[in-house]
């Protein structure tokens, strides 16, 4: 990690939360609670906790493409957590201005290269006083947050990292010259399979490229409508990912992929 120039904390008030608890259970509301119990200015807000249970991948994919609309001097929790209750670190993360903390399990490994440092939680110090071995969201994510909501200087949260553990990024990969392999990632609440090919990788521009799904060959368009209802299309979404779609349907119900499934783009 390249040193950064370190800036002085300004807390915006502003905590994100994002987790795979759902919103069935009182997990979320709690973890509101004890951060306004410690905060009463804190503005928080629910990113996702929709991330499918103990996804990392999907997890940092929705962290990396969502922090930069928020105010610096945000704090973002991600809690997505298998193994939470064993010797596991959680690390802090100064970037840009924000404060991200998640566990040790490669959450944060987009930040890393670009970080002001990264740090190891002192637990015992900024957890609440009687805490669990399975809910950190509640006895240690949410108690930090609201300590540094009130002007903690996050330097103080541990010592320095230097061994963070990295999460293998994958990406597409070239497989000719005019053709790449992609992978999907997740399917959205639509029914759209978002790959991990973004607009920025199709030379020439996206409309000069077409993806491959057995014998299926789908265009890349600008948006919806420029196709009918029931066709299937691939458009670049709105964080700048290839996406598989069916114009008002569901591109995973149509092609039945699952995540980590195979992808083909080829230049016309």
């Amino acid at each position: 990690m390249a040193a950064k120039l370190e800036r002085a904390w300004r807390p915006s008030g502003v905590v994100s939360l994002l987790t795979d608890f759902g919103l069935v259970d009182p997990y979320v509301g709690v973890m509101h609670g004890v951060i306004l119990a410690g905060a009463p200015r804190a503005r928080v807000v629910d990113l996702t906790h929709g991330v499918p249970a103990q996804d990392i991948a999907v997890a940092a994919f929705y962290l990396e493409r969502s922090w930069k609309y928020f105010p610096g001097g945000s704090v973002h929790l991600a809690v997505v957590d298998p193994g939470v209750g064993s010797d596991r670190r959680i690390l802090a993360v100064s970037h840009d201005g924000h404060i991200f903390l998640a566990p040790d399990n490669g959450l944060l490994t987009a930040f890393y290269a670009d970080a002001t440092w990264v740090r190891s939680l002192d637990i015992e110090r900024f957890s609440l006083a009687e805490r669990s071995r399975t809910f950190h969201g509640r006895d240690v994510f949410a108690p930090t947050a609201a300590r540094l909501v009130e002007g903690l200087d996050p330097r103080e949260l541990g010592p320095v990292c230097d061994d963070p553990e990295l999460r293998p990024t994958g990406g597409p990969r070239r497989i000719s010259e005019r053709a790449l392999e992609a992978h999907v990632l997740l399917a959205d609440r639509f029914g759209n399979l978002v790959t991990d090919l973004r607009a920025v990788d199709l030379e020439g521009g996206a409309s000069q490229w077409v993806a491959r799904v057995g014998e299926r060959r789908i265009p890349i368009l600008a948006t919806y409508s420029d196709a009918r209802a029931g066709e299937l299309i691939a458009l670049v979404d709105s964080f700048g990912c290839v996406e598989l779609a069916v114009v008002k349907g569901s591109a995973a119900r149509r092609l039945a992929l699952s995540p980590g499934a195979k992808v083909r783009f080829e230049r016309t």
